[in-house]
């Protein structure tokens, strides 16, 4: 916000320039902004970026996101940070085409982390005359250790080879990244001398916006009561700016500050989970409420969109939206993710895992529900040629207008369980002996779910994902000595009828490879032929499996796959 943060600012923009009073910072090293959650890191890495554009001086960023497959991807990074580049710097943008003239066949999945050093390397010495700098904002969110950790090495590394460009990063000081930039710039927001007057006055202003909209009497609130606003911040931005927002959606502004400030005198993150108690204080007995605050968290890998959540969460959408509306200060429709829903800060998700929260969520527990709600929506939506196409013999490519289809035929519950219902099974490995887990794979994969489910993966053009999510299954599906002999019948079951449909799973995918060097424009072919002899009964399962997944020569050039020949 204008008027904050300027001396942090202006030291950066020093830094990016080898300005004077920067003897002491390390060059050719990446410059480490770290705090506390909630202290401004996000908020100050966009600062940054405003900063260096007026400047000229900007070439990209990259916000990490827990919360989405994307921004929370660690090779997304660099893919990202070659294409910013390309797009600033004419000599990069070069190497960068040679190179994929070399290699047409190269995508993202195929790049290694090290091609970014070999553009960095091919570059001359000092061909660029300005100097360039990246953001890269919440490394912490991106990923786990391991894949963090390979992300620095080149980060580093490039900083030490390109005296042309500066790498900026904030982060939590989690322990496997202050093992890497122990030597690096760095600057530690929690020692910011400014921090406390930046707060009161990012904190009077949004205060002030409150007054007007809600016409309430000016100045408000009265200095005793902003004093203690400003000690139970502790310097956290995110403790204002979830106050605001629930001041502005309240019904009594006064009270419910008052409220919110009630208690023992706790600072810092005790008095941010305090915060959020305290907006949640009307909701927390209403039937269906937490569930959907479980499926909203453990959505780690999509932010999901009302229906879904709805779907997932056994309740009415309209009730989903309300409860976004009422509970605005911590949940938000992100509408850059085509209206998904997210919590607003990564310290909510983690309060509502805390013991802090009332409900205190086992995401464990969660994610076997989630688990079981995917299956089930699998089991309720799943069906025959769900795209209604006339002809399996097209692949997907030579259908036009196979994006209207999947949109108009495949719900997103539908799409989100089918891409997931294993990634959350996957996080409760001690759990996959609950009952209502057992008994739900059970129903799945005894049907002929498993065939309708191979067709929408191929459709959205997603197979790759197939096999891993049978794999992941079938490792947790296993006999142990510690369970009564119910649930070992059913775990010896469930594996029975896992493993031929990863077996006739692996047969479509060979079959359906193209000649060719695969490219992401070119998914493979979908599965079913329609035809009046196609039975669905659940005696039919091994010959009808066998029929559908049998490849057949149709024409000179042309594989069909799902057509029963007799």
């Amino acid at each position: 916000m204008e008027g904050t943060r300027v001396s942090i600012l202006n030291r950066i923009i020093a830094w990016v320039n080898n300005g004077p009073g920067q003897e002491g910072a390390p060059q050719g090293t990446p410059y480490w902004i770290y705090g506390s959650p909630g202290i401004g890191k996000t908020t100050l890495a966009h600062s940054i970026c405003e900063k260096l554009d007026q400047r000229k001086q900007f070439a990209g960023v990259f916000f990490c996101r827990r919360d989405d497959t994307n921004s929370g991807e660690p090779r997304n990074i660099l893919a990202t940070l070659i294409h910013q580049l390309a797009k600033n710097s004419p000599p990069f943008r070069s190497i960068v085409t040679e190179h994929l003239h070399k290699d047409q066949h190269m995508t993202q999945q195929s790049m290694q982390d090290t091609l970014f050093l070999t553009f960095i390397r091919s570059m001359p010495y000092h061909s660029n005359p300005d100097t360039l700098v990246v953001v890269i904002d919440a490394l912490d969110e991106c990923g786990d250790t391991q894949r963090r950790e390979a992300i620095l090495k080149v980060l580093i590394r490039a900083a030490a080879l390109a005296p042309w460009l500066k790498i900026i990063i904030t982060s939590r000081p989690d322990v496997d990244i202050i093992r890497y930039l122990r030597i690096a710039a760095k600057y530690d927001l929690g020692t910011d001398q400014e921090a406390t007057a930046d707060l009161r006055t990012f904190a009077q202003r949004q205060l002030n916006l409150v007054a007007s909209t809600r016409f309430l009497r000016t100045p408000w609130p009265e200095a005793s009561l902003f004093n203690r606003v400003i000690l139970r911040a502790d310097g956290l931005f995110i403790f204002i700016k979830a106050l605001v927002l629930a001041l502005e959606r309240c019904e009594k502004p006064e009270e419910f500050l008052k409220e919110a400030l009630q208690g023992s005198a706790s600072i810092g993150l005790e008095s941010l989970y305090g915060l959020y108690s305290s907006i949640l204080k009307a909701h927390s007995k209403t039937a269906g409420f937490w569930r959907m605050i479980a499926v909203i968290t453990t959505a780690r890998s999509r932010p999901l969109r009302k229906e879904p959540i709805a779907e997932l969460a056994g309740v009415r959408s309209n009730f989903v939206e309300q409860w976004v509306g009422d509970l605005n200060s911590l949940l938000h429709r992100d509408e850059g993710a085509t209206g998904a829903i997210r919590v607003r800060h990564l310290s909510i998700s983690e309060f509502f895992a805390s013991n802090r929260c009332d409900y205190q969520a086992d995401l464990r527990d969660a994610h076997v529900q989630q688990g079981i709600a995917c299956l089930r929506t699998m089991v309720k939506q799943l069906h025959f040629n769900i795209c209604e196409l006339e002809d399996s013999r097209l692949a997907n490519t030579d259908i036009k207008d196979l994006p209207s289809r999947i949109e108009q035929n495949i719900s997103d519950p539908l799409q989100y369980s089918s891409l997931y219902w294993s990634i959350h099974l996957r996080s409760t490995p001690d759990k996959i002996q609950h009952d209502a887990l057992l008994g739900t794979l059970k129903e799945f994969f005894e049907g002929i779910y498993p065939l309708f489910w191979i067709e929408v993966l191929s459709v959205m053009g997603m197979v790759s994902t197939g096999a891993p999510s049978l794999q992941g299954v079938m490792s947790l599906v296993k006999v142990s000595s510690c369970v009564s002999l119910h649930p070992k019948v059913n775990l010896i079951r469930c594996r029975i009828l896992i493993r031929p449909s990863s077996r006739e799973f692996r047969t479509f995918v060979v079959l359906s490879l193209p000649s060719t060097a695969p490219s992401l424009s070119a998914p493979p072919t979908h599965i079913f032929q329609r035809g009046p002899s196609y039975q669905h009964s659940h005696h039919c399962w091994l010959c009808s499996t066998q029929g559908l997944l049998k490849a057949s020569k149709c024409e000179a050039g042309h594989w069909c796959h799902g057509q029963r020949w007799h």
